[in-house]
């Protein structure tokens, strides 16, 4: 039995640390995006000066290993990009790749394509500080094997770096889930959500980072990637852009689809290594942590850095809340509604498994799921596990 005075003071902290997680968690999913809804509304979207007529050279990069799956539909795709051909330049990089995406490359006949086969597998920034340093366009347009532009998605993509103060573009990416199941409903409900916040945070000055397979950068800011160690490009590109002290904004009119892995455990695998590599590159963008930075500074610890040791204040709001409920009512139905979300999310489990369809248990399966590869990462990252070289997940 602990003394009255201890387990008063283990209570007391207890009530702290609840509140404290709770509270940290609910303003980075809901507060903060009512502040930048706000924001944005009060002083209105702050403009770009897009150009129809801008048509600079534009080199797409993409980086790829074992894309024999989906590499022809992708080579038809770029086939129906409507750009000036005499402007446009595909610059593919294969990394090592051992199944038949070399051959597919090599056999496909392309006025604009310069094709690399790298025999070693050595990573994606690797390939990507090579292709870029190739490439002649004054203008590169990232993208990947497994996603699907629209015809004028490039030529819209472009447009506002005509404004001297753009220095990269993101588009919408448009998410398709492969199977009407909890994972692939809990997946594009989420990134439905990040899409608004990406046109909210444009609006008021620049997004934190980009979507991968859908970006454009002006090629004279292109800062070569750190290959010691794996961090996640797509968001790393963009925040030195915006060190250098120009905008990356988001262009919702520049589209883009791709169908979701389908396999949560993919997914799974995916995520934590990406928050691995999230982990390792915040050394990397640092200075912009920093107040002086203004509304990136703030967008970056409110949207980005508490979300990733969500995991951490998530396992602090349950264990508190377990040692609360014994003696209150409130913090009893509290604890209850966390076991009713786990199960929720555990039931969404199975039902992927199963190839149930299980509509209520999507978004918590999604939450859960994604958190705990978080906390992986974490661990990967802090163990120096995840590796440079690339992983296929599907």
């Amino acid at each position: 039995m602990l003394s009255g005075g201890i387990a008063h003071v283990l209570l007391n902290t207890a009530e702290i640390l609840f509140w404290g997680s709770i509270g940290i968690v609910a303003y980075s999913y809901f507060v903060y995006p009512i502040i930048v809804a706000a924001i944005f509304r009060l002083t209105g979207a702050r403009q770009v000066a897009s150009d129809e007529s801008y048509l600079p050279v534009v080199s797409i990069v993409i980086s790829v290993y074992n894309e024999e799956a989906v590499l022809p539909e992708k080579l038809r795709n770029l086939e129906a990009t409507k750009y000036p051909p005499e402007r446009l330049r595909i610059v593919i990089g294969s990394d090592g790749s051992t199944d038949m995406t070399n051959q597919i490359l090599a056999r496909w006949n392309h006025p604009c394509k310069k094709f690399v086969e790298f025999g070693q597998n050595r990573g994606k920034a690797l390939v990507l500080n090579d292709l870029v340093g190739s490439a002649d366009g004054e203008v590169v347009v990232f993208t990947d094997a497994n996603t699907m532009f629209e015809p004028h998605t490039v030529a819209k993509l472009v447009r506002p770096l005509a404004d001297p103060a753009v220095g990269a573009v993101c588009g919408e990416l448009v998410l398709l889930p492969e199977r009407e199941d909890a994972a692939g409903r809990g997946e594009v409900s989420y990134w439905s959500y990040e899409n608004w916040l990406k046109r909210m945070e444009s609006g008021i000055n620049s997004i934190l980072g980009a979507s991968g397979p859908l970006y454009a950068i002006k090629r004279a800011l292109f800062v070569p990637l750190p290959v010691h160690k794996s961090v996640t490009d797509d968001f790393l590109i963009p925040m030195n852009i915006v060190m250098k002290g120009f905008r990356v904004v988001y262009a919702r009119e520049a589209v883009a689809r791709e169908i979701t892995s389908g396999s949560m455990k993919a997914e799974f695998r995916r995520k934590a290594r990406i928050g691995a590599q999230n982990f390792a590159g915040i050394v990397e963008f640092a200075p912009l942590l920093h107040p002086r930075a203004g509304f990136t500074a703030f967008a970056l610890w409110s949207h980005k850095i508490i979300r990733w040791f969500v995991p951490f204040f998530a396992i602090m709001a349950f264990v508190s809340a377990a040692i609360l409920a014994p003696g209150s009512d409130f913090y009893g139905a509290v604890f209850v509604l966390e076991i009713v979300f786990l199960l929720l999310g555990v039931a969404g489990c199975i039902a992927d498994w199963f190839q149930i369809r299980l509509r209520n248990a999507g978004v918590p399966y999604y939450v859960l799921a994604m958190n705990a590869a978080l906390f992986v990462g974490f661990f990967r990252f802090l163990l120096k596990r995840q590796k440079t070289t690339w992983e296929v997940f599907r």
